[in-house]
């Protein structure tokens, strides 16, 4: 098992500690879904106990990022596409909710200069074929300016505690290049619609920014199965 990002912050326990690397590894896709988690061998590599270890393994079996199994250990949670389509559902209805708040507010430079500061960014990945985990950390940038925006930041948190398996296979659709020049581009549309004060189009371009991923799934999930749960 190699895990990144493992140097210590000064201003977090040991429990702290343990939760944020292995949440990020599990979210980047350095741990694999289904990969197994040793306690022991994690206690050797990151320096720390088994109490605090276990403690944070608790917190991301709450987050369904692990999950435990009698006699045989830990492990990362394959991805459910029915927790996938429950986080859609209440993504789709906030995203939906924010964008036409956007659309109906008379004051929208700064936001608009924001989004599309980001999305010069996203171009210069996608043109100098740049890290896709940096791509993808853009992307949900740009989702997160417009919470910021209209003070809806903690709504933003719960959404990204309730999406991280569809989190995982956004990353995974953004790796494999799929749909990475289709979503930049829904990006550039949505600021027109908020530059057009079009809340109208506001469903229809939501639906089919999250659903990205749905014309492709058999594909990732006979590619990569081991990735994927039956239930």
């Amino acid at each position: 098992m190699r895990l990144q990002g493992v140097s210590k912050n000064s201003k977090e326990n040991t429990r702290q500690y343990i939760y944020r690397v292995l949440r990020e590894n599990i979210m980047s896709l350095n741990l694999k879904p289904g990969e197994s988690i040793g306690e022991i061998e994690l206690s050797k590599i990151l320096n720390v106990s088994r109490t605090p270890l276990r403690e944070a393994i608790v917190q991301l079996i709450e987050e369904k990022l692990l999950e435990v199994f009698p006699q045989r250990g830990s492990f990362v949670s394959k991805i459910n596409l029915n927790l996938v389509e429950e986080a859609i559902f209440v993504r789709e209805t906030c995203e939906e909710r924010i964008l036409k708040m956007a659309c109906l507010d008379e004051n929208t430079d700064e936001l608009i200069k924001k989004l599309e500061k980001n999305i010069e960014y996203q171009k210069i990945i996608l043109n100098f074929e740049g890290d896709l985990h940096e791509f993808f950390t853009l992307d949900n940038e740009f989702h997160y300016i417009l919470f910021e925006h209209y003070n809806k930041k903690n709504s933003w948190k719960a959404i990204k505690r309730l999406s991280t398996h569809y989190d995982r296979l956004r990353l995974l659709d953004a790796l494999e290049k799929t749909n990475i020049e289709a979503t930049l581009n829904q990006h550039i549309k949505i600021v027109d619609l908020i530059k057009n004060e079009d809340k109208n189009n506001v469903d229809s371009l939501v639906e089919k920014h999250l659903l990205n991923y749905k014309d492709v799934i058999k594909k990732y999930e006979a590619k990569y199965p081991e990735y994927f749960c039956s239930k």
